[in-house]
């Protein structure tokens, strides 16, 4: 009996716009490279490609940053529209950080 799981990958890609990389580029690249090397279906392949999808990470609207200790992209998970693709993370003292920079007492430490 076979079993089927649906498997997420998430990725961080960051476009340098001057060198004129956009999703078009980003899509070209990073995911047709995917589907050639993981996800063609075929009869000798356990993955299919069911979707894909992109999302422009915006600070200024949207519930991420980058943590103020390590640079690492997170979401604060104790504000409202959690990315939970993102790292966990939480505003301590005035600053975002990351789950790994949290302090070990802090909740959504890691």
């Amino acid at each position: 009996m076979k079993k089927t799981y649906l498997v997420k990958l998430n990725f961080l890609v960051e476009l340098d716009e001057e060198k004129g990389e956009n999703e078009d580029y980003f899509e070209q690249h990073i995911f047709n490279k995917l589907g050639e090397d993981l996800l063609l279906n075929d009869s000798d392949k356990v993955l299919e490609a069911a979707s894909t999808s992109s999302l422009q990470l915006d600070p200024a609207s949207m519930n991420c940053g980058r943590c103020a200790n390590c640079k690492q992209w997170a979401t604060d998970r104790e504000q409202p529209d959690a990315l939970t693709e993102l790292c966990s993370g939480a505003t301590y003292r005035g600053e975002l950080l990351c789950d790994e920079c949290l302090p070990k007492q802090h909740r959504w430490a890691f």
